[in-house]
């Protein structure tokens, strides 16, 4: 079983979106997909503006971002970014 970690989405209104059972954020760089897992290397990473996949369990949630930069300490995940929202 997958090592769940902590993340967020956070923008200038607030927190948009957190969570402590994530098992997988996966985001499109400027290079290709990143995805990040429990113990992840420490990163920071800039993505470009589309989806940004999230699971919890075994469900995935997409959400639309702008522009963000993703931290991350191993522990912690953080995406930062002016917009964001649920993808239908």
């Amino acid at each position: 079983m997958e090592r769940p970690f902590h993340f967020q989405i956070e923008t200038p209104s607030g927190i948009f979106i957190e969570g402590d059972d994530i098992t997988a954020v996966i985001v499109t760089t400027p290079v290709g997909q990143l995805e990040v897992l429990a113990m992840h290397e420490p990163i920071v990473a800039a993505c470009s503006p589309g989806l940004v996949k999230i699971r919890q369990g075994e469900e995935w949630m997409t959400f639309r971002t702008s522009r963000a930069i993703l931290l991350s300490d191993g522990k912690d995940v953080k995406l930062i970014t002016s917009l964001a929202r649920l993808a239908i």
